[in-house]
């Protein structure tokens, strides 16, 4: 009995203490739930407050309160778009726009007011001109009148001074009829003596033709070579010519290279043609052989020539038409002024893109290249045509001699670069050039036996 006595006891005990445990968690659930609905209270009263200033926004806005946030912003967007499109964006909203807008009208009417003004200030202006003019025209009728009288007092003079005149003139008449006999014997005794003149140049003109015919005629319009081959290096494929840094030579320039009996080079038939690769002294240079023909090689003696290259100064030269230096078929303009460039020339005139010519042809500038004539098919043709008509009229005029781009090319010494290398009996010899061991330095006297090699035809089996 006692042990359940004590049980019971334990038992109320843990009663006890759960019903207070219950009690406490109760009061705190009330006590949170209380908290939570004066919360929920002011959330209400803080989105009504926001609501009710949402629609007065609106309202200034002029908006009606039922409209929703993306009409507003629609709305919006197009106001910006429409009034404001020139506007700041820091400044695209509706009060920075209307403060700006009633800036730009009120200044717009002081100009219409400043206007009105100097437009009341001007008519008062044509006023007083309008009455300056009539003073003006009345004084010139006054003065016209006055030059009327005058005019017929001159008329009354000059008819005076007309007798007089004629009656001089029948003087001077009979001195001119007395004149002209002396004349006519005068002309007599002139051209008896030109007759005897003339026996005399035509007996000093078959003496000239004699002592013409006995010695060498000299062309005087040949053109002379810019330098001479001095030392041939056929295996290496070098030579040095007599041109330098004194000339104003510089490297990658090249010549054409023709017979030293030739005497025009202009009219020389072209042996090869080299390019410059060092400057040695004053008057003398290093140059590679870029091209030649076997059976007629390079020699000591040749001359050398360059269509864009003067000693001493830059030739200028001037490009019309269509310049196809590759035969692709594309434009190569820039290369083109790349090569005279390098050879110390330079371009005082191309086409330009509107039918206009860029720059300015001289009588200083040495040859108008003309490339291709260029096609009405062609994109920019007739803008190409009228820059060809006014170039080529313009050297005609200023007497530049002109010349085609195969022969400005071929007078260079140019060739276009391989991209494809034939074997078998068609194969050239320039597809496959001989390469230098290493440095190669000429005697000092640039002169000596066994620097030449004999070269055959290539075999034809």
């Amino acid at each position: 009995m006692q042990g359940v006595i004590i049980a019971l006891c334990l038992l109320l005990v843990l009663l006890i203490v759960g019903l207070i445990l219950l009690n406490n968690k109760r009061v705190a659930a009330e006590a949170s739930a209380t908290d939570a609905n004066a919360r929920a209270q002011e959330a209400n009263s803080a989105a009504s407050s926001a609501q009710g200033e949402a629609n007065n926004y609106k309202t200034w806005m002029g908006f009606n309160e039922a409209d929703t946030k993306e009409t507003v912003q629609k709305s919006f967007e197009e106001d910006m778009k429409k009034y404001g499109s020139t506007a700041d964006e820091n400044v695209r909203f509706y009060s920075p726009l209307l403060k700006s807008m009633q800036a730009e009208i009120e200044t717009r009417g002081l100009s219409e007011l400043k206007a009105k003004e100097d437009a009341t200030r001007l008519n008062e202006q044509l006023v007083g001109l309008k009455a300056e003019m009539d003073k003006q025209f009345a004084e010139f009728d006054k003065q016209f009148k006055q030059l009327q009288q005058d005019s017929f007092a001159e008329r009354n003079k000059f008819n005076q001074q007309r007798e007089e005149a004629n009656a001089e003139k029948d003087r001077l008449s009979k001195q001119l009829a007395e004149q002209r006999g002396q004349i006519d014997k005068l002309a007599a005794d002139r051209a008896a003596a030109e007759k005897k003149l003339d026996d005399e140049v035509a007996g000093l003109g078959r003496d000239i033709e004699i002592l013409r015919n006995n010695q060498a005629d000299p062309d005087p319009f040949a053109q002379p070579a810019d330098g001479l081959i001095r030392w041939v290096n056929q295996k290496e494929q070098r030579l040095w010519i007599n041109i330098g840094e004194a000339d104003h030579l510089r490297t990658q320039v090249t010549f054409s290279v023709y017979s030293g009996d030739e005497s025009d080079a202009l009219k020389a038939d072209t042996k090869g043609s080299i390019e410059v690769t060092k400057i040695l002294g004053p008057h003398m240079a290093e140059a590679r052989i870029t091209s030649d023909v076997p059976t007629r090689p390079l020699m000591e003696g040749d001359k050398v020539y360059s269509q864009v290259w003067n000693r001493g100064r830059q030739v200028g030269f001037a490009i019309a038409g269509f310049i196809d230096m590759e035969g692709d078929g594309k434009p190569d303009i820039d290369e083109l002024k790349s090569v005279i460039q390098l050879n110390n020339g330079k371009v005082d005139a191309i086409p330009g893109d509107t039918g206009l010519v860029d720059g300015e042809m001289t009588v200083d500038t040495r040859y108008l290249i003309l490339g291709k004539y260029p096609e009405s098919t062609v994109s920019g043709g007739d803008v190409q045509r009228q820059a060809w008509e006014k170039m080529t009229e313009t050297a005609d005029r200023l007497g530049i001699e002109t010349i085609t781009l195969d022969e400005f090319l071929t007078l260079m010494g140019w060739k276009a670069d391989r991209r494809t290398v034939t074997l078998g009996v068609s194969a050239r010899p320039d597809d496959f050039p001989p390469k230098p061991a290493g440095d190669y330095h000429p005697p000092k006297n640039l002169s000596g036996t066994g620097g030449f090699h004999p070269r055959k035809p290539q075999p034809t089996y």
